[in-house]
């Protein structure tokens, strides 16, 4: 079994294999179906982010449904996250990491959102996540919360990624390839 960081370099790799339109291809055919989701339509709060270059690209679909539903954006508060309303892709500004985040005063906490949709280096089919290391996501995440959606394109999904106990697993996991999204729950592909 390899370890998380083991995983990350593995990605990284595979990442260089990709160029942007094979990723934008991927992105789509990812966030079309996170859109067709019944859950996800019906939800009036959810939490989403705003895609950097490696990872599945949400600047459309945040500005799409921000016009339809409360969407909330993660900001960085110390080592962890807060959410807050996103307004408009000219009221971001650049935090650490080169994370860009609502300027807006309109926050609320993960119990009034529906659905979260989470990003990741990598995913498995039981929704664990292998993310960058820094536990920003471990702390906002409990297991009572929201709906957790995963999103990751193909080279970021293994069959195992090592899961620690304060880990919280998403509930589905959606894995892109340029010609479609396979949807994951509980270890196994499920058809929607």
């Amino acid at each position: 079994m390899e370890s998380k960081s083991a995983l990350r370099r593995i990605v990284r790799d595979r990442g260089e294999l990709y160029d942007g339109r094979t990723r934008a291809a991927m992105s789509q055919r990812v966030m079309e179906a996170v859109g067709r989701f019944p859950p996800f339509a019906d939800a009036a709060s959810v939490a989403l982010y705003w895609s950097l270059p490696a990872e599945v690209d949400t600047h459309a679909f945040v500005e799409k449904w921000a016009v339809r539903k409360k969407v909330y954006l993660p900001v960085m508060r110390g080592d962890g996250l807060s959410l807050r309303k996103f307004t408009g892709r000219n009221e971001l500004r650049e935090a650490r990491f080169g994370i860009r985040e609502p300027v807006g005063e309109e926050e609320t906490c993960l119990r009034r959102i529906d659905l979260i949709v989470v990003p990741a280096m990598g995913y498995d089919p039981y929704g664990n996540r292998l993310g960058h290391g820094k536990g920003f996501y471990d702390r906002l995440l409990t297991r009572e919360g929201p709906l957790k959606i995963g999103v990751c394109f193909e080279y970021q999904f293994f069959e195992h990624v090592p899961a620690d106990a304060h880990d919280v697993p998403v509930d589905w996991v959606v894995c892109g390839s340029e010609r479609e999204a396979r949807w994951y729950r509980d270890g196994a592909l499920r058809s929607l």
